[in-house]
């Protein structure tokens, strides 16, 4: 192939849940204590979250499979309606978070991070107009991901 793969942006995956499901059922305040939670999982065959903490610290935290969704919207209003935890995307959770929809659990603490990449014809043929564009695009979804 002479298509080139270019990176957009890398963000964290976040442990989220409602306020309604954490006043319900207990704020986890280790990985450990997850076991004891309903879990929103989007892989199909896994059954637990490889969290790692700020230091380095690496845990496989369980929980108790609620749901299973391979698309990120089904797990945000799953986890919005107090169905369980969820991790997710930060960019798919911030607005969630930010009106207090979603809580971050455990902020020491992601599910790894996303990265976001554009597949593209090699640079030498593209159009100044493409590359442009492309260019845009990463710089807004930087700008997105640290807000």
């Amino acid at each position: 192939s002479d298509l080139v793969q270019k990176e957009l942006v890398v963000e964290p995956i976040f442990l989220v849940g409602s306020p309604q499901y954490l006043r319900e059922h207990g704020t986890p305040h280790h990985p450990q204590d997850i076991a004891v939670h309903n879990g929103l999982l989007s892989i199909p065959g896994t059954d637990s979250w490889r969290l790692l903490h700020d230091d380095g610290e690496e845990i496989h935290a369980k929980p108790r499979l609620r749901m299973m969704a391979n698309e990120s919207t089904v797990l945000i209003r799953a986890a919005s309606a107090g169905l369980g935890l969820a991790c997710l995307p930060s960019s798919i959770c911030r607005d969630a978070i930010r009106s207090g929809e979603l809580l971050r659990i455990l902020p020491r603490w992601s599910a790894g991070t996303v990265t976001t990449t554009i597949l593209m014809p090699h640079r030498r043929g593209q159009l100044p107009g493409v590359r442009a564009v492309i260019d845009f695009l990463a710089d807004q979804l930087r700008k997105d991901g640290e807000g």
